[in-house]
């Protein structure tokens, strides 16, 4: 999935421009913390371990078999036996990179795999630009066409607040087509006794100010956050009482019971494990919860298995279906972490204004007569609310960012007698310098109207993909406060 510039044409008629190349790092190049360069063995963490070379520290191994409020469990994946805290299901989950090579997920999940852990892909040990695992979409199609339930992680090696909230969404552009039902994990550690994170002797605040801001981006993103370190980091590098507030955590101690005292939801007990599927050695985890691995739909919001009751997107949900306004992508699913798409957002809007008739004409030639979409996006058109390409096309699947969405309600507004004279200065926020220039006005009366919140306290993310989730939720506060004259 490559990221793209989109830039305005006329009054919300928006052109994307072609993917991105990455460039390779060179000694000229100028390093911010959202640099995407090209994969390099030389700045994956993971190149000396899988090639037998060792650096990460691993503590001593605590060798209480009988520890106090724990039970024996033993792993298929190893086939040793491990000390885990009691009155907890157990889960056997992998956690997986390019290192691994083939995998047939089939025979994974056959062996007894109840989930995998997807490497997305990191920050450079020591050029501090960001790469993508180069099997990353495989790997993660191939898991979840058979059924596999996935999270995912990137290895950080974040200096800063700005650093780590890049890595939140560069993570978040990369799995927003994706069915992600565990966590969204920052996997932060030293590189051995090396490495830009190393070598930066942050202090234990500093660190932990880093993780609580990869955190923050994440949840309000509406994913799952997760913490990875191991032992010696959790207990000496970062507070981690503070981020057990915030996310989980994920505990590195590969040992058969681990004497680590703070909370923790998954465990890594060995990089040494043996699965059908699987030509190499791979990680091996428990997952430890008190309920399913993935909820049951028995909370679930309008019958949606993915909207649980206390989703922070759950009462918007609720909202938009009940206005008619949104629906599920089936009868069972809401697809909250999936990309708003250009006909999504013209639907949305036609169903607000009570789908009124019309003809259609073949005005773009990617929008046939027989589509669900067709009305709604010649609707579009002819009220000159979202337009399309001069090449021809709407782009229906392309993906509405959220200084579009607050263009085109902007737009809306406009025609239809809401008021948009309220506006907000934006200098909080670190990013408003990339709004573009035909959206500031718009940004600044979204924000100004609680339609619109930063993805942080100090970021908008104005170019980053909107999900269903965010928009549902954009939708109830626009159509209960300013907008509330459209539907009364």
């Amino acid at each position: 999935m490559k990221k793209r510039l989109l830039t305005a044409l006329l009054a919300f008629a928006f052109t994307c421009s072609s993917a991105l190349p990455a460039l390779a790092v060179e000694s000229a190049q100028v390093i911010t913390p959202d640099t995407v360069v090209p994969y390099s063995e030389e700045e994956d963490p993971l190149t000396n371990r899988k090639k037998g070379n060792t650096v990460e520290y691993t503590p001593p191994e605590f060798n209480s078999n009988s520890a106090a409020g724990k039970v024996a469990q033993y792993s298929f994946l190893t086939g040793n036996t491990y000390q885990v805290p009691s009155g907890y299901n157990i889960f056997h989950g992998i956690d997986v990179s390019k290192w691994e090579e083939t995998i047939n997920w089939t025979k994974v999940k056959n062996a007894g795999v109840d989930y995998a852990i997807i490497r997305v892909g990191g920050r450079g040990t020591s050029s501090g630009a960001l790469y993508e695992d180069p099997m990353f979409d495989t790997y993660i199609e191939d898991a979840i066409r058979v059924g596999m339930p996935v999270g995912v992680y990137i290895y950080s090696q974040a200096l800063t607040v700005e650093e780590a909230e890049a890595e939140a969404n560069f993570v978040l552009e990369r799995i927003q087509d994706y069915q992600i039902s565990l966590p969204v994990v920052m996997d932060y550690e030293f590189y051995g006794n090396d490495g830009r994170l190393y070598n930066a002797n942050l202090s234990k605040s500093e660190m932990t100010r880093n993780a609580l801001a990869f955190c923050e981006t994440i949840s309000n993103a509406g994913y799952q956050p997760m913490l990875y370190a191991n032992k010696s980091f959790l207990t000496d590098n970062i507070y981690a009482d503070q981020i057990e507030d915030a996310a989980l955590v994920w505990l590195a101690h590969y040992t058969t019971s681990t004497s680590y005292s703070g909370q923790y939801t998954q465990w890594q007990y060995s990089d040494s494990g043996t699965v059908s599927g699987i030509e190499t050695n791979v990680d091996c985890n428990f997952y430890l919860t008190k309920e399913n691995l993935v909820p049951e739909p028995d909370n679930s919001v309008k019958g949606f298995t993915d909207v649980l009751s206390n989703a922070w997107y759950a009462e918007a949900v609720s909202f938009v279906v009940d206005h008619n306004l949104m629906s599920g992508t089936s009868a069972s699913t809401f697809s909250p972490n999936v990309v708003l798409t250009r006909v999504m957002a013209a639907q949305i809007l036609y169903s607000l204004s009570g789908k009124p008739a019309v003809s259609y004409s073949p005005v773009y030639t990617d929008v046939s007569a027989d589509t669900w979409y067709s009305d709604a996006v010649i609707w579009a058109k002819q009220n000159g609310v979202i337009n399309g390409y001069t090449n021809g096309k709407f782009g229906v699947n392309d993906a509405v960012t959220r200084e579009q969405i607050a263009t085109i309600l902007y737009s809306y507004s406009d025609k239809y007698g809401v008021d948009i004279s309220s506006l907000q200065n934006l200098n909080k926020y670190t990013d408003a310098s990339k709004i573009s220039s035909y959206a500031v006005t718009p940004m600044q009366w979204a924000v100004a109207n609680g339609i619109i919140s930063g993805r942080t306290t100090t970021t908008l993310v104005p170019q980053g993909s909107l999900t269903r989730a965010e928009c549902a939720v954009m939708l109830r506060s626009y159509l209960i406060g300013i907008g509330s004259s459209l539907i009364s």
